[in-house]
């Protein structure tokens, strides 16, 4: 019995009809092996701070006709920009409250570890912040100085609502020590325009009340600790028992927050970062997956589609009727021969 040959009759005997979808299943199975080639493609490094502190509960953000908080409107635009990304893009997790900011995860493969992040990203949650206050300017810089260490090529992405608490000083505020645009990478400023208040949030997420003025540091403080001491005592100041100055100006509107827009863009200016207001949640997106923020690399390449399109396409033919088929290769194909041979 020769088998080869058995073989070879059996395909000739098939008619256009069984030859189509023989090819369409060796395609398929080929796809079952995972077909993967080391290529030359363009990728993407970020490092994705989210700020997490209690403003970031104000509840004046929509997703499809859906009130959400601005942590959770801003979670759902990461998780959207996780998809977006190619095979061989890199992304880090970091959290930012108080003063710094924290890194979750060294930066991961997009494609290899989605689960992971996805699922990261889902969980994060504001009673994960390890202090009340907000310093944006802080936590900016902070996460500025983090970026390199993590890699070369990684850009920053910071999603914060710019909500200062308490009250900063300008004129001693920290100073950028770094070289504006060293760092390539967005600030994404999510929150609504009208001042709202801030909720207390119980167990389950459930509003129980809301920060009153009285409850809230409402004066300007220096916002840095032990190394504005000098400054402190020149202006007979304390840096624990009266941090607020000999006449401080009181802020009326401190147990209100809303998108500190100003704040976030003179931020960008001074650090050399790009500003996108979050209005939607694909436009994070868009601005992760713009070409001035790739980077070349040969990274691993997911061949499958080159398979399976092609015999998707074989088993479509396969159940299209025979006069179609003829009446398309007289219209068409047939005038085409006969204009070549003129």
């Amino acid at each position: 019995m020769n088998v080869p040959m058995d073989f070879l009759r059996g395909l000739n005997a098939l008619d256009w009809r069984g030859r189509l979808l023989l090819a369409a299943i060796i395609l398929l199975s080929i796809t079952l092996f995972k077909p993967q080639a080391n290529l030359p493609k363009r990728v993407f490094d970020w490092f994705i701070v989210l700020d997490i502190t209690q403003s970031m509960n104000v509840r004046d953000m929509t997703e499809h006709n859906k009130a959400m908080s601005r942590l959770a409107y801003s979670k759902s635009a990461i998780r959207a920009s996780l998809k977006s990304l190619p095979c061989g893009s890199r992304v880090a997790i970091g959290l930012f409250t108080e003063r710094d900011t924290t890194t979750v995860t060294f930066p991961m493969e997009v494609c290899e570890h989605f689960g992971a992040l996805d699922e990261m990203v889902a969980r994060l949650d504001w009673r994960m912040a390890w202090a009340a206050d907000s310093f944006i300017i802080n936590g900016l810089f902070s996460a500025i100085r983090q970026t390199p260490k993590l890699d070369k090529n990684m850009r920053l992405a910071f999603i914060s609502d710019g909500h200062q608490a308490p009250p900063i000083n300008p004129d001693y505020a920290p100073k950028f020590e770094g070289k504006a645009g060293d760092i390539n990478g967005v600030i994404l400023g999510v929150g609504g325009n009208t001042p709202a208040r801030i909720p207390k949030l119980d167990a389950d997420d459930n509003i129980s009340a809301y920060w009153e003025l009285e409850e809230v540091m409402r004066y300007a403080t220096f916002g840095v600790s032990r190394k504005t001491q000098s400054a402190l005592d020149m202006e007979n100041q304390h840096g624990r028992n009266a941090p607020h100055g000999s006449n401080p100006a009181e802020v009326s509107n401190a147990h209100l927050s809303a998108l500190d827009e100003a704040n976030l863009r003179a931020l960008a200016k001074t650090t050399g970062l790009d500003y996108l207001n979050l209005s939607d949640t694909h436009a994070m997106s868009d601005m992760l997956t713009s070409n001035k923020m790739g980077t070349w690399r040969i990274s691993k390449m997911d061949l499958r589609a080159l398979f399976a399109i092609p015999a998707m396409f074989l088993v479509m033919l396969f159940f299209v009727p025979s006069y179609f088929l003829q009446q398309l290769f007289t219209q068409f194909v047939q005038p085409l021969f006969k204009r070549n041979t003129l």
